[in-house]
Parts: structure tokens; sequence; C-alpha cells
């Protein structure tokens, strides 16, 4: 649903709250003169909406708190960096980072930087440049330029001060070059952060956000982006992205030879500092090797660290990365689950003969070696991430699908049912015309029991038969709305853009408001359903109306927690959250929003049409309420059904939980709401080696010993 038409639903909601209110008064004024006051149920009910407006106009001045919302915003954001570093350089335990160096670049422009730092000292390397501050670091592929980004995220972060900006790292291969860069900063925030729109544009107005765009490169398949590629308009965008008359600052990662493509045909950005990130000397490689390898028994690695200070050898030219280090050290150090022994001989890297085989034989065996004694099925996962892998290349040279650029790298829940086709929109739209079916049941029964009992005497209807029929109308008019839902499931063929889920930031205001409506939901639908139990005198328990206010005590403090219905906000992003939460919030809504509608219309409708139980009536109303709500559900994970069902077989059924796992083995990384392979060389292996392989066994290598 999007915003507006959130808003349209709103206000009619406000508005016939107010009509029930209004008519509530004039009922008591009628049906008990001289005991109401119409003058001061005005004055009350003009007390309630100044409270009401209050409580609202507070609320929004505590989404727009910068201050608070900064702090609780950049812890959010260190401690994601945190666990992506953990993560990138092998989990815990493996904790120790190449410091790889990094030379300044002259551009021929005025700005000027120290001549070399490293990565730990990426931090003051920052600091030091002149404001504003504009970086851009190149390298080799592998060369580490994702770590040194997070690597100066954690540190700004860890020092900031409370008017700092904060740096928020974002995958460019999921930018937009013709959507604004402050436009495009809020949607970031409100989706992979869960702030609220409002919030988000105010912390990119108050210019606290310091965008790091992780992966120029990646945003169009060619070696050589041109001055019209994709690349060369974002940083277009990017040199239009100012604050007053100043430029913002801003942190780019891009490979080398792709940038220079970009400096040759005049397209990169101006007033920035580059940095180049060196290759990894033998020096670096044998320390990092040595520091994250098993130290009882050293002579393991012994050859290859050898080899690496030998000139011209395979491996002096092949493990020149962080990550080709860190791709041989996660194969040759993975032991038998069962009896603890190493499984290969580093020995055997030695007798490759050329780079290209060394390569093929680390990515072959990348797979099975992060998955050892995890429980996943090393042919299976091949199988399903080269699925991923195929479509993700495919992405890179396809046109627009149905106008919008598809992602070359980043693999987002919602986002993935292109990869079927337009078959998920149909089954979206299938499972949006059947959530609506019973609430139009329920209407039609309804209207088929008045219709049958409408006695036409002298001219006259009877008057229950004549209210019935009015109270129809509004169900019914809703009904040809759901009717319409279908329509616009298939015809919508991207969800608005700010519609990711129903997480939100959530800070103690927050979870305190939430505490407040729910305690005043639970009241006033408890008062509201004893009022209507004795106002038609209906044969019911008084414990009735407290359940029903209790059902919606729960539907409107649901609406405040944070991930998981738990109080405030997970500390880590999760991709999986946006469709999960999707679903909880429905089946929430559902279930208290549901059952509250059918107690007031079962219980009116009841009492006006004869042959109908209070219990039938009041079923079939819940049920009228359950579909509409459950009609009412966002997009998001319509279409991600539609995408389960039409892969059936090439993807596993609970999709998200999979790529969770292929995570935490280190297969993937996360980047704001999407899953990354952990690198674009296990990507293009994958893409290119769809059917899992034996990889050849390593010349005269050994199983086990050194």
């Amino acid at each position: 649903m999007s915003r507006r038409t959130r808003a349209w639903w709103f206000w009619a909601g406000v508005a016939v709250g107010t009509m029930l209110v209004v008519a509530a008064t004039v009922r008591l004024w009628t049906r008990y003169p001289g005991e109401v006051d119409p003058v001061s149920a005005g004055f009350a009910l003009i007390g309630v909406a100044i409270t009401a407006l209050s409580w609202w106009q507070a609320k929004r001045l505590a989404d727009t708190d910068v201050a608070a919302v900064a702090g609780r915003l950049a812890q959010r954001v260190l401690a994601e960096e945190k666990a992506q570093r953990a993560q990138l350089l092998g989990g815990k335990g493996r904790d120790a980072a190449i410091d790889v160096d990094f030379a300044f670049h002259p551009t021929g422009s005025s700005v000027s930087a120290p001549p070399r730092g490293s990565l730990k000292q990426v931090a003051a390397y920052f600091r030091d440049l002149r404001a504003p501050r504009r970086l851009v670091i190149t390298g080799a592929a592998g060369s580490g330029k994702t770590v040194l980004a997070i690597e100066l995220i954690r540190e700004l972060l860890d020092g900031r001060r409370p008017d700092d900006p904060i740096p928020v790292r974002i995958s460019a291969a999921s930018l937009d070059p013709d959507v604004p860069v402050t436009t495009m900063l809020a949607r970031h925030l409100a989706a992979t952060f869960d702030l609220k729109p409002v919030t988000a544009r105010t912390l990119v107005e108050a210019e606290r956000i310091l965008p790091v765009i992780d992966g120029l490169d990646e945003m169009d398949e060619t070696e050589l982006p041109g001055y019209g590629s994709r690349a060369a308009r974002a940083l277009r965008a990017l040199e239009d992205y100012e604050h007053g008359l100043d430029r913002c600052s801003l942190v780019v990662t891009c490979r080398t030879d792709q940038y220079d493509a970009l400096v040759a045909d005049q397209a990169a950005l101006r007033g920035v500092a580059r940095v180049d990130v060196d290759q990894v000397n033998s020096d670096k490689a044998w320390r990092f090797v040595q520091a994250v390898t098993d130290q009882e028994d050293p002579e393991r690695w012994q050859p290859v660290l050898e080899a690496l200070t030998r000139d011209g050898h395979v491996l002096a030219g092949t493990l020149d990365t962080p990550w080709r280090l860190t791709l041989a050290v996660s194969v040759y150090e993975e032991r038998d689950p069962l009896t603890g022994r190493y499984v290969r001989a580093p020995r055997a890297l030695t007798e490759f003969a050329d780079q290209r085989s060394v390569r093929e034989h680390l990515l072959g065996l990348f797979i099975p070696a992060r998955l050892a004694g995890r429980g996943l099925s090393a042919e299976q996962t091949h199988a399903w991430l080269a699925v991923l892998a195929g479509y993700l290349r495919g992405n890179a040279s396809r046109p627009p699908f149905h106008g919008r650029v598809l992602s070359g790298t980043d693999l987002v829940l919602h986002r993935l049912w292109p990869l079927a086709g337009d078959r998920p929109r149909l089954i979206g739209a299938l499972v949006a015309l059947s959530t609506c079916l019973p609430a139009v049941a329920a209407v039609v029964a309804a209207l088929a029991l008045a219709l049958s009992q409408l006695d036409i005497v002298d001219g006259y209807v009877s008057g229950r038969t004549v209210t019935a029929l009015m109270l129809l109308w509004l169900p019914g008019v809703v009904c040809l709305g759901l009717l319409a839902e279908p329509v616009r499931a298939w015809r919508e063929v991207w969800s608005a853009a700010d519609e990711v889920g129903s997480r939100r930031f959530r800070g103690a205001r927050d979870r305190g408001k939430a505490v407040v409506e729910g305690v005043l939901a639970a009241g006033g639908g408890t008062l509201a359903g004893a009022a209507v139990i004795m106002e038609f005198d209906v044969d019911l328990p008084l414990w009735v109306p407290v359940v029903f206010g209790l059902l919606l005590g729960i539907g409107m403090a649901s609406g405040g927690t944070g991930q998981d219905g738990q109080p405030g906000f997970s500390r880590r992003v999760g991709p999986r959250a946006v469709i999960r939460n999707d679903v909880v919030t429905t089946l929430v809504a559902a279930l208290t929003f549901g059952p509250g509608f059918g107690f007031v219309l079962g219980i009116w409708f009841g009492e006006l049409l004869d042959g109908v139980s209070t219990v039938a009536a009041v079923t079939a109303g819940a049920v009228f309420g359950m579909s509409l709500v459950a009609s009412m559900s966002p997009r998001l994970s319509r279409l991600y059904l539609g995408l389960l069902l039409s892969v059936r077989g090439r993807l596993p059924w609970r999709l998200g939980r999979f790529l969770d796992r292929c995570y935490d083995a280190g297969l993937l990384r996360i980047s704001g709401i999407a899953y990354q392979f952990r690198h674009r060389e296990l990507q293009d292996y994958l893409a290119a080696h769809p059917v899992p392989s034996l990889p050849e066994p390593s010349p005269r290598s050994s199983v086990g010993g050194t």
C-alpha cells in the first residue's frame, strides 16, 4: 500500500470515527433527555480533539529530534559495521586484518593530502583532509577497499562528537543515478535502518549523513565505463550534492582501472583526494598467514611462505590481495569434523603451473571448506547460489526490467522476484484475490439475508431492514475497493519507494507511546464493547468486551514495538526482517483488529436481522475484518511468495534462512538490506560453473599432512 493510500485510509478512519462519536452523543441525548448536556458534550469532544492533536505534534517533534536519533543511529551503524568487519576477516578468533598501505594519487587539482597511509591510520588520514572531506579509494580487485572503508567508518564513529556526521555505507549497485542524492540517502536510511521518512529526511537535511559509496565499479558490466555509464551518472549526481554553497563530504571506493577510465572521459569527481591501495607484499602476507593459522604446526605453511618471498613464483602473483589470502587460508585450514585432521596440505598450492589454475582450485573448494560441519550440503548450496549468481550476471547486461535497472550484485529478498519473470506478479494478484474473497462473501451473504427479509407494507419498509441496508453500504464500498486490489497488484509493477516493510527505528519515547496507545485502545475498546452490549441488550457475558478491548490494545501496541515484536530495535540489520515483519504485522493486525470489526458489526447485524445468532454474526464480522486487513497487506510479501512458488526446486523454500546461513558461513556479506557474494570473483565463478564439479586433485598433493 502506498503512502498516499495509507493516508487516505487514515483520514477515512478519522472521518468515520468522528461520525460514530457524534452519532453516539446524539443518541445519548435523545434517549436520556435532560441527563446529557449537549454543550458540555461538545466541549468535551473539542477537548479530546485538542489532546489528540497535541499528542500527534509531540510525537512528530520526537521523530525529528536530530541529536537523539543521530546518536541511536550512530550506535547501530557502529555495531553493524563491526559485525561486517568480523565476518569479512573470518569471524570470531580470526580478526587479524592485513594492514594494507595506500598512497596519495595526485589528480592535478588543488586538493592535497599526506603522501601515504595505512589501514590502522585511515581515520586520522581522512580527518587531516581539508573540508569538505572528499576521498576516493581505488585499488585492484580484492585489494581490501571495502575493509578499508569499514575501518574508516568504525574509527570515525568510535571518536564521533555529537555534531559529527554519521558515515553510512551504501552499495553503489543499488543507486539510481536519476534520483537526487538527498532523496536516495533518505530512502536508504528508511529502508536499512527503519527510520521514519520524516526522520530520515531531517537527518539528511541537517547534514548528519556522510555517504560512503562502496563498489562504484559494480554499477556497470564493462571494464571501461565511459561518460554515459551508470557510474559516471552517479558521480555527476554526487557532484550536485551540496550543503549551501559547499560540496558535501563523501567517500567512494572503486577499482583502479574503472576509475581511470572515468578520469580519462572527464567523468570523475572533482576536488577529491584519491588514494590507491597497494598490493600486499610478501612480508605482510607472511605475517597474515602466521597470524590466522595454527601456530602449533608452523611447518604446514612453510612452503607457501617461502614461495611468497620467491621472485616470479606463481603464488607471489596470485596471493597478493587480502581476498586471495583469505581464500587460501579458508580452504587449507579446513578440518575433518570427526577426526580434527586437516583435509588438505598447503604444500599443494606451490605446485600449480599458473595463476588461473590456483584461482580455479581455491574457488572450487571454497564452499565445501566454509560449510564443513555446518549441516549444509556443499553441492546443493553451490547449485542454489549458482542460480542467484547467474541471475545477477544476467542483470548486468539485460535491458531495464519494466523501467528499472536491476542490480548486478545485490540480493534483496523483496526485489528478487524478477528472477522468475512476471509470474510472481500473477501469483501475487491471485493471493490478493483469495484474501479478499471471504470479506466479499460475508458482505454478499449479509446483503442477501437483508433483502430476503425486505417486507414492504403499505409502501413502507421495516425500520430494522432499512438500518441494516444503510449499515451495509460502508462494508460494500470497502469490498469494491478490495476487489480492485488484485488488479492493482498486477498493474503496479514496483512498490512505492518508501514501502520497505513495517519496521521502525524505535527509541524510549516510541516504546512509551506504544504502551500508552495500547492501554488507551484496550480501555476504550472494553468500554465501547460494554456500551454496545448494554445498548442492544445482547445476551453476552461481560468478558467478551474485555477480550475485544485487549485485542485492540495488543494491535495498537504491536505497532510501536521493534523487530520481532520486542521493544526497541535490533542491533543487526537483517535483510530477512523486511519480509518477515510484513507477514508478522499483517497477521497481528488481522488477528486483533479483525475480531474487533467482527464484534461491533456482528452485534449490530445480529440484532437487525432475523434468524442470525449473535455468535454467527460476530464470527462473520470477524471473517470480514480479518480478510479486510489481510487484503491490504504490503505487496512485498505477496511478490516474495510468488517468487518462491515460481522457482520451486531451483531455490530453497526458506530462501531467506538459507542466505542467512550462507552469510554465517562467510560465503555472503551484507550491505544494508542486501546480501552480496563475499567477492565478485566468487560470484563470477559460480555463474560460470552452475553445476558443482569435483575439483581436480592438485599435483602430488597429500591429504592431512604437511
